[in-house]
């Protein structure tokens, strides 16, 4: 097994074909442990039950414009909780201008995808995300990147 076929994932999106598209997408990389919300406020809910479980989300995929709560705020939300210091919080969304990316980069968005994404980009942004996710969780002890 891969170990990108051990992460966990969320997709937060309030359109369904943007949630299949990304899961199928995640498929072909061999990541099967995906769930996803439809709000800000599922997203949430979702993200903090796994953390409490002990099962806590690798990869969380916000988009930008949802109801209830925008990815922007979920981000925010819990970029100012420590215990979620590890987790990948990325930006999957069609706000394409650079002052929004910048926004999101600031708020502590790990990446930022641009919609419609393709599975081959998706793939390789996964695999940097990944590394992203392995320098985070390294022991205190080691250099931090």
């Amino acid at each position: 097994m891969s170990q990108l076929a051990k992460l966990r994932v969320l997709i937060a999106d309030d359109h369904f074909l943007i949630r299949q598209f990304v899961r199928n997408a995640l498929d072909e990389s061999k990541i099967t442990n995906v769930q996803t919300a439809a709000d800000g406020n599922e997203a949430i809910d979702l993200v903090q039950k796994a953390h409490d479980s002990n099962l806590p989300y690798d990869i969380v995929f916000l988009d930008w414009n949802m109801p209830t709560i925008s990815g922007l705020e979920v981000l925010s939300y819990f970029r100012a909780k420590p215990e979620y210091a590890g987790t990948a919080f990325v930006m999957l969304t069609a706000e394409s201008e650079q002052q929004n990316i910048m926004k999101a980069i600031k708020a502590g968005a790990t990446s930022y995808i641009i919609k419609p994404v393709s599975p081959t980009d998706l793939g390789k942004k996964l695999f940097e995300i990944h590394e992203w996710i392995k320098r985070k969780r390294q022991p205190s002890s080691a250099v931090s990147g």
